[in-house]
């Protein structure tokens, strides 16, 4: 459950303008049910990219006939990483402890300044504050006769009605932050104001952080209160890109997060795109010369607001890092979907190319999958996080191919829907369902507040 609604709608209104079960399966000692020549050893190719290995085709051109009569098209080009080979890495959710808020803490902000947060601390007051917000959501909803933002606004106030006796009250709030057991605090760096919030929930599969200035206009020439990521060629920030993910990478070391890469750099645009002034940078795991780029997929599902108790999926956010930093220094970093490294290098064997598209094509057909007025443009070759369904929490990076009807973008939004986007494993040849393997995003149910939201509840 997300804390301190009151705080984020307000702040979520100026984001807005800017910007479970798989089988588990040991693939170095299977086959594919295909037979023994349908797998290639990346070891024993005489290839030394895995284009020479698999003999990867640089373009797919193709019309594949369903039985309805009708024809999916196929146009796609064709990424694969430059590396000789892929292999697994398995990977476990980790959540933040006291002493690793105090750690991050304590790197950005200076010590004798770090305080407790106490207008983002979940207390009675704010939670009595929150519950009439979602009396206010659930009166609009029925009007409206929104059934489902019935359901979501009940359970949302059930749960908050639940906490209401063991939360503290405001003035029993300690500023000092003492162990680091609050998740809202808020200090200085080099002057300037910052808030850290944590969002750790091991119950609803929740592990993320944010550092952000207290004051975005101290950050650009123009005032701007906003900012959003762009691909304006100009950049009044001073640094070079390859400087800022140096940087970025180099921030990440020293708060102890090691193994991650740029994945993808960004300008910053301030305000109505007044001033471009600074860069943000995505960092996504590296897997032996791979960079995973985090990305966003759509649910397929009726239900797609995290709640269990509706039938809402909780799954664990993609890993993803942002760092937003110019020449006077860092205006926000978030990490979500933290992970712990358990195992990684093992060796696998993949599908040649030839029987990666048969494979595309029995899917295509036995599902008379049909794009209409698309076609697929985009075949990748990408890591795809499964999750272990015997072990909660577990997950391993597979080598999967991705057939897509445009180039899908990374970190931030939706980015992708199983409507436009199919999924084969590159080892086995079996169709992946995202949602299946816990790939899929669900929505914070807070999202169902802006859908009945008026200046006037503040």
């Amino acid at each position: 459950m997300k804390k301190g609604i009151t705080g984020i709608l307000l702040a979520g209104l100026f984001l807005i303008l800017t910007g479970c079960g798989t089988k588990q399966v040991s693939y170095e000692e299977e086959k594919s049910s295909s037979g023994k020549d349908s797998e290639v050893s990346q070891e024993e190719s005489t290839g030394t990219t895995l284009m020479e290995t698999l003999g990867i085709e640089e373009e797919w051109k193709e019309n594949v006939s369903l039985d309805n009569g009708k024809l999916f098209h196929i146009a796609a080009q064709v990424s694969v990483p430059d590396v000789p080979k892929m292999s697994l890495m398995e990977v476990s959710e980790y959540y933040y402890t006291s002493e690793d808020k105090k750690r991050v803490a304590e790197y950005f902000l200076d010590e004798g300044s770090i305080q407790v947060d106490v207008a983002m601390v979940p207390t009675k007051e704010m939670l009595e504050e929150e519950i009439k917000l979602w009396d206010k959501a659930l009166e609009g909803a029925q009007e409206q006769g929104m059934k489902e933002d019935i359901e979501v606004a009940r359970s949302e106030k059930k749960k908050l009605e639940g906490l209401l006796n063991e939360a503290p009250r405001t003035d029993e709030i300690e500023l000092s932050p003492g162990d680091y057991k609050e998740d809202y605090f808020m200090g200085l760096r080099e002057g300037k104001e910052y808030t850290l919030n944590f969002d750790i929930n091991e119950e609803e599969h929740i592990s993320q952080w944010n550092l952000a200035t207290a004051h975005p206009d101290e950050f650009n020439e123009t005032g701007a209160m906003w900012w959003l990521s762009g691909n304006a060629s100009d950049n009044k920030c001073t640094m070079t890109k390859e400087e800022a993910e140096k940087m970025a990478v180099q921030i990440c070391e020293e708060l102890g997060i090691t193994g991650m890469a740029p994945a993808q750099v960004s300008t910053v645009q301030w305000g109505e795109q007044e001033e471009n002034n600074g860069y943000c940078i995505v960092l996504g795991r590296d897997n032996a010369g791979v960079v995973i780029k985090p990305a966003r997929y759509h649910t397929k599902n009726e239900m797609f607001y995290r709640n269990t108790e509706l039938g809402g999926k909780t799954p664990y956010e993609q890993e993803c890092i942002e760092i937003g930093m110019n020449d006077k220094g860092i205006f926000w970093m978030q990490y979500r979907g933290i992970l712990s490294v358990d195992k990684e290098g093992t060796e696998i064997k993949l599908l040649t190319f030839e029987q990666v598209k048969e494979a595309f094509r029995k899917e295509i057909i036995g599902k008379n999958i049909a794009w209409p007025e698309k076609e697929a443009h985009n075949l990748d070759l990408i890591y795809f996080r499964f999750m272990d369904e015997n072990q909660s929490g577990k997950y391993a990076y597979i080598p999967v191919w991705r057939l897509a009807a445009y180039e899908i973008e990374y970190a931030t939004g939706y980015t992708a829907s199983e409507k436009d986007c199919i999924m084969i494993n590159a080892i086995d040849g079996s169709p992946v369902d995202i949602d299946e393997v816990g790939g899929n995003y669900y929505v914070e149910p807070e999202a169902v507040l802006y859908n009945y939201y008026d200046e006037s509840w503040f």
